[in-house]
């Protein structure tokens, strides 16, 4: 009886969308955020990242300054390496963070795991963000179809 009123709870939590006219828009998580000294500011306002290989600990603000919403495209080169582009809101969100916070770490979250995490030494002006390793095709192919989804959208507006 509890594993079937369990089913059917889950059941009604995967459908519900669906009922509310619209299907579930995001594929993959994708946070990109800046390390903050942490200083007074409470978890609503910054919280702690282990950061590979070492899992040093650093503080980041909660707020992430680029989501997946703000992805438009995604390209890897012949060297495997990824690079990802922003809309409007994620350039204007990412030029002004890495202005502010050189020396600082841009930590990028690819549904929940670091998978790049530099020290910031410029301001990245163009909404572009390159992953200079692989990722996981399958990661690849999920970004790439978010940024489809979300170019296709904006091109509606």
């Amino acid at each position: 009886m509890r594993l079937t009123c369990l089913f059917c709870f889950f059941l009604l939590a995967a459908i519900s969308p669906l009922w509310a006219g619209h299907t579930p828009k995001t594929l993959i998580f994708l946070r990109v955020h800046v390390q903050t000294a942490g200083e007074g500011l409470s978890a609503q306002q910054a919280t702690t990242l282990a950061l590979p290989p070492d899992n040093e600990n650093i503080q980041v603000r909660a707020l992430p300054e680029a989501t997946e919403s703000d992805l438009i495209d995604v390209k890897v080169d012949a060297a495997s390496q990824v690079r990802l582009f922003f809309n409007r809101r994620g350039t204007v969100n990412l030029s002004a963070s890495t202005a502010q916070n050189q020396g600082r770490i841009l930590v990028v979250l690819i549904n929940g795991q670091v998978v790049y995490a530099p020290t910031i030494d410029e301001q990245i002006t163009n909404g572009e963000l390159d992953i200079p390793h692989p990722l996981n095709p399958d990661v690849i192919k999920l970004l790439q179809q978010t940024a489809a989804a979300n170019a296709k959208e904006a091109s509606r507006d």
